[in-house]
């Protein structure tokens, strides 16, 4: 029998987000001889779940490759470079937190310090968290790739730094310059049926998933992610927006400089 926290959070509508991801695990494992005996989630969300059967270390392996997995502190290493969810998002000004399901011995958010954030994501910039935050979506529950920089057991403490390829997604957003409309909380099939519903489908371009409640509409040129949210949002229920406006940073940037 083996046991697993996977790196996937529930946080809305539980008891069928579950029952829906309990179905798409099964069918990630329908060609494996192995048996679901108990699927959950912590007080964090993220899913833990039971394999039984001959190919239970198979299907973990392939489960964790999908979604990642939770790891003791004592595991972790600098260097490494782990999936996680924004915590905490806007309540310290020194940076912000990560939850990448550090839960034994005791759970430890990973931080991402303000000074690497002016780094990586505003050329710099002497601007606040809360501005980093209100530019990207980096709210609660936002899916996130990070590289480790220093972990101390023995403080408890963790820092990390954006992992190469999400900062290059976030360059290449900025680069694209189109709005992009950030929904946390609803699956791809409930988000696809709200903008079916309100035809809204043909002002975007891209519907990329995050993860498995996490999505990123990449609108349309001249299509406004703001005036998308009274139309589809009263159809997804207790789903959060969050907007990225490439010409807003691009301009708060440029008038710092000049």
């Amino acid at each position: 029998m083996k046991q697993l926290r996977l790196l996937t959070k529930i946080y809305v509508n539980k008891k069928e987000t579950l029952a829906h991801f309990r179905q798409v695990i099964l069918e990630e494992l329908r060609d494996l001889s192995v048996t679901i005996n108990a699927i959950n989630y912590d007080s964090s969300g993220f899913i833990i779940l039971t394999l039984e059967g001959e190919d239970e270390i198979a299907a973990s392996n392939y489960l964790e490759t999908l979604f990642g997995r939770s790891i003791p502190f004592a595991e972790i290493k600098e260097g490494q470079t782990l999936r996680g969810y924004i915590c905490s998002s806007g309540k310290v000004g020194f940076g912000l937190f990560i939850d990448i399901g550090i839960k034994e011995p005791y759970a430890t958010d990973a931080l991402i310090p303000l000074f690497k954030l002016r780094e990586q994501l505003v050329q710099g910039a002497k601007v606040s968290v809360k501005t980093i935050i209100d530019f990207f979506g980096l709210v609660d529950n936002f899916p996130v790739e990070i590289t480790l920089e220093k972990v101390s057991i023995g403080l408890k403490q963790i820092e990390a730094i954006f992992s190469e390829e999400q900062v290059n997604r976030f360059q290449q957003w900025l680069e694209e310059g189109l709005d992009k409309l950030i929904i946390l909380g609803a699956l791809e099939e409930e988000v696809q049926k709200a903008l079916q519903q309100s035809s809204h489908d043909q002002d975007i371009i891209e519907m990329e998933s995050i993860g498995l409640m996490e999505h990123i509409l990449t609108c349309k040129f001249n299509t406004n992610a703001k005036g998308l949210i009274p139309k589809i949002g009263r159809k997804l229920g207790k789903a959060r927006f969050e907007i990225f406006h490439p010409k807003k940073v691009k301009n708060y940037l440029k008038e710092l400089k000049d």
